[in-house]
């Protein structure tokens, strides 16, 4: 198995602005392992975060306004066939955008736009690694993990890890609201 999910990281709008955008609500029933299509949670770092149980996530015209009058980090990851993504958008804005496909060959990376500081130490280091570990005939791929470690460097939350320095995220499950169905799939396919 392997992780086939996206998420999104508000920051600057509050959780319920967030998911009245959405078309979502909060059930108030725990989600800790992600199993539901959508749950979300509130980090002490500034962010709230809508995980989706899936790999599809806005479009960036969508994320554009997704991300008026706020920031929105997308993260996306397809271990199946090893693809990673990420991007900022700030008031409606493409910021920078992050993405590894491993079908472009093991050192394949796309970075555009006004990359953070930590970009070149986390790229630098994980190109390193996968030196250092096999290079292109390893068995790990670690410049997958760039866009993540990016994004988590940012807002402070990474998919595959459930305790962090600041303590442990305790997500709910979200649920459409009563007309949030065909919203949702807006927001999804763009």
């Amino acid at each position: 198995m392997g992780f086939s999910i996206s998420w999104l990281a508000f920051k600057d709008k509050s959780k319920l602005d967030v998911l009245s955008l959405m078309s979502l609500a909060d059930t108030g029933e725990p989600d800790d392992a992600n199993e539901s299509p959508f749950s979300g949670a509130e980090l002490p770092t500034g962010w709230y975060i809508v995980f989706r149980n899936a790999l599809s996530s806005p479009r960036m015209k969508m994320l554009k306004s997704l991300s008026r009058d706020c920031s929105v980090l997308r993260c996306q990851v397809e271990e199946h066939i090893m693809f990673s993504g990420a991007s900022l958008h700030t008031n409606g804005k493409l910021m920078w955008t992050v993405c590894h496909q491993s079908s472009k060959g093991a050192y394949h990376l796309s970075a555009e736009g006004d990359l953070p500081e930590t970009f070149g130490p986390i790229r630098d280091r994980l190109f390193k690694e996968q030196e250092e570990n096999g290079g292109a005939n390893s068995d790990v791929d670690y410049i997958f993990d760039i866009p993540v470690q990016l994004a988590c460097e940012l807002c402070g939350y990474r998919h595959d890890q459930w305790r962090f320095d600041w303590g442990q995220p305790t997500f709910a499950r979200l649920r459409p609201t009563r007309n949030g169905i065909s919203s949702i799939i807006k927001i999804v396919r763009g």
